[in-house]
């Protein structure tokens, strides 16, 4: 058995060599450059009770034990593990096991994402927002919060999206939009009541809409022009945080607007470029006149 997993299980290990053992899970590689006395110290034993736990785990001593246990807490970080997206931790994980679970669930859910994403409705979409008027963004909760920083992000290139913290104030906003604008609506299962509320509003305006979520069927992908299209892995009901779901959004968020400022960018250098262009040729002119005088 791998030996940190061994700590973690704590078989047959008396109270005291319990304690010591969940010191050295919680505390991870750095019980690697960590003299026994200090050990000891930290965990309020022994060197004789470190020791003795040592043997009892098959070493001959402290040093013995290091070795190994470098090498399968290495071994452990670094395993391809399922994460289960609705309970990605449990009550037993040290602070280095959820580190390690959250690490691959940010990494799978990512993955994922990307590959759900289509290529062609991406580009159609950065094209939408572009050529907006107005851009506004819709959601509630913690999607709400990734909208946010969406908006901050899009302040950078000059490009502001209306949001509102009040649902009254967002109903407000979609009453007033025009089919000269484009709004993001984000709900992981489709099913958020406001959010279809504005949905709803934006459709009888003629408002282009373009939905952030899970679910193919829900209302709000009923109700909405264009569907960018979300892992369907996480179950809201049950789930201990919407880690994976809000990962995936805000994923998504952030390639839209990288996209959107390389665009910028692009065109940026495009007019610089023009006109650094006319400067020239400008100063050319005038320095031909000059000389002919």
């Amino acid at each position: 058995m791998n030996l940190y997993e061994e700590l973690r299980k704590k078989d047959s290990f008396s109270s005291v060599e319990k304690d010591v053992a969940d010191y050295i899970v919680e505390n991870g590689e750095s019980i690697l450059d960590m003299p026994i006395q200090q050990l000891a110290a930290n965990t309020f034993t022994s060197t004789t009770t470190i020791i003795r736990l040592c043997k009892k785990l098959g070493f001959k001593g402290f040093r013995e034990f290091k070795i190994r246990y470098s090498k399968d807490l290495l071994s452990y970080m670094n395993r391809d593990t399922h994460v289960d997206v609705n309970s990605p931790f449990s009550e037993g994980d040290s602070a280095a096991g959820i580190a390690q679970k959250i690490a691959l669930l940010t990494k799978d859910t990512i993955a994922s994402t990307q590959a759900t994403l289509d290529m062609d409705i991406l580009h159609q979409v950065v094209q939408q927002l572009l050529q907006a008027r107005n851009i506004l963004a819709i959601g509630v909760s913690d999607s709400f919060v990734r909208i946010i920083d969406f908006q901050n992000k899009m302040l950078k290139i000059n490009m502001f999206v209306k949001i509102s913290y009040l649902q009254p104030d967002q109903a407000y906003l979609c009453t007033h939009a025009t089919s000269e604008d484009v709004a993001l609506l984000i709900s992981y299962s489709g099913r958020t009541a406001e959010v279809i509320n504005e949905a709803r509003i934006l459709k009888q305006g003629g408002v282009k809409t373009i939905a952030i979520t899970s679910n193919t069927t829900s209302p709000l992908a009923q109700l909405c022009d264009t569907l960018i299209m979300l892992p369907n892995e996480e179950d809201i009901q049950i789930a201990t945080y919407s880690f994976s779901s809000q990962l995936a959004i805000e994923y998504v968020l952030n390639v839209i607007y990288s996209c959107i400022y390389k665009s910028n960018y692009e065109k940026k250098q495009r007019a610089f470029i023009s006109l650094s262009s006319k400067i020239s040729t400008l100063v050319t002119a005038i320095f031909l006149i000059i000389w002919k005088r």
